[in-house]
């Protein structure tokens, strides 16, 4: 099993995309690891988390083929995380021969929403379900849990466990974890080979109950995973999703974490479980 993080940055992108604060410069004349597209995962070669306006570069990027792809996980409608005009791509004549006819999609109902408004019953080889927090569904050989994510009233905004060979937690966009999170944690059993969390913020201090976390908050969460059994020493624990304003220069992130153990993604990333 693995995870490939195809794009690594907060809306903005990393340089943000309008910015020329000093931060921004550094990164364009760094280049390399720290030019950060909008986020996005996929699982293996055929499950996709969230669905960018940067899908496009990213699948040539990382020579992914979008029609095998069978099922799309979506956190929440924000456009940073879901640009649903792109699944308008999905019949003739923008696609033709799909080994995938169908796409299963699994989403926040906010999203679910949108999919609705945009393709009503039209067939575009969608099948969509929202799921409510603490939901499992079964799709092929994973197993896909919804939890309630601290974002986007109202979106019913979702961060996902995902387990096939091994169990991932991938918790973005989300600030601290809802206690009812930690007690489905731990009853519930799950541990966990990779967890990948939300550090929109890096130092700037993010209260619990807003929207995003920075290195603080995401070692608070990872302190009490460890206390109740979720995560061991094996466990790999990546701190994704970064802002500009946090100033996610790769190399001073790498620095900042060496200590907690924490790994650094950046676009392309790609990690075997």
């Amino acid at each position: 099993m693995k995870i490939t993080f195809l794009g690594t940055a907060a809306a903005e992108g990393f340089p943000a995309v309008f910015c020329n604060c000093e931060y921004c410069r550094e990164a364009k004349r760094l280049g390399g690891k720290n030019i950060r597209t909008r986020s996005q995962s996929i699982i293996n070669d055929d499950l996709l988390i969230d669905l960018p306006a940067d899908t496009y570069s990213h699948f040539l990027n990382n020579n992914i083929d979008g029609d095998a792809i069978k099922y799309l996980i979506v956190t929440h409608s924000h456009p940073d995380h879901f640009y649903e005009k792109e699944l308008g791509m999905r019949h003739a004549p923008f696609a033709k021969n799909m080994r995938t006819q169908r796409l299963k999609i699994y989403c926040s109902e906010g999203a679910a929403k949108v999919i609705q408004e945009m393709y009503g019953n039209e067939n575009y080889m969608l099948d969509c379900m929202a799921l409510k927090p603490f939901d499992t569904v079964v799709a092929g050989n994973y197993e896909i849990t919804a939890l309630p994510a601290r974002h986007f009233p109202g979106d019913g905004s979702l961060f996902y466990i995902i387990t096939g060979e091994k169990t991932i937690l991938y918790a973005h966009d989300t600030g601290y974890f809802y206690e009812e999170v930690f007690d489905y944690i731990k009853d519930s059993k799950h541990t966990f080979d990779l967890v990948s969390l939300d550090c929109t913020n890096v130092d700037i201090p993010a209260s619990d109950e807003g929207y995003h976390m920075g290195i603080d908050n995401i070692t608070r969460v990872l302190k009490r995973l460890e206390g109740i059994g979720a995560i061991h020493n094996k466990t790999q624990k990546v701190i994704n999703h970064f802002s500009h304003n946090g100033n996610p220069i790769h190399h001073r992130l790498e620095e900042r974490v060496k200590d907690y153990g924490y790994k650094v993604s950046y676009d392309g990333l790609c990690i075997e479980l």
